[in-house]
């Protein structure tokens, strides 16, 4: 979301569920219980670490730990970087790398357009997916088209 030409705002951290041994908000990496469910059972690594128990949610239970600090395209971007470059073009727009880059506070302007340009806008994988997809809209507009005019 916009609020004015020269500043696009990021999500609010406290999206995510609270830790339900503590209330406070998630910071990764934090434990999702395995067991527990189906809403997700989530815990911070202090109430992890001290056993909390609650109704039905044992200690003793399996558990994910979840985080995106791990690289997916290239080994200096994380996956969390990852997610918060793309949302910081879809909330600032394409091509402004200074208002994307204040928004991702982990990467400057000229490495967020690198890494767009080289991972979502030249890469061929990429780059077949969207032609595949403007070739399947133009068809249906066709048809579309076709139709409209017969009748």
């Amino acid at each position: 979301m916009r609020m004015d030409a020269d500043l696009c705002l990021s999500d609010d951290p406290s999206d995510k569920p609270p830790c339900r041994g503590c209330s406070s908000n998630l910071v990764e990496p934090y434990i999702k219980c395995a067991e527990c469910g189906p809403s997700p059972f989530l815990l911070c690594l202090q109430c992890f670490t001290r056993g909390f128990e609650f109704k039905k949610h044992e200690s003793n239970h399996k558990y994910e730990i979840m985080t995106s600090d791990f690289p997916v395209l290239e080994p200096s971007w994380t996956a969390q970087e990852e997610m918060a470059l793309l949302e910081a073009v879809m909330d600032c727009g394409f091509g402004n790398w200074q208002d994307v880059a204040y928004q991702m506070r982990t990467k400057n302007k000229e490495e967020c357009e690198a890494h767009y340009m080289k991972n979502f806008i030249n890469n061929p994988l990429f780059s077949s997916t969207l032609l595949n997809l403007r070739q399947i809209e133009e068809a249906r507009t066709a048809d579309t088209f076709q139709s409209h005019s017969r009748t």
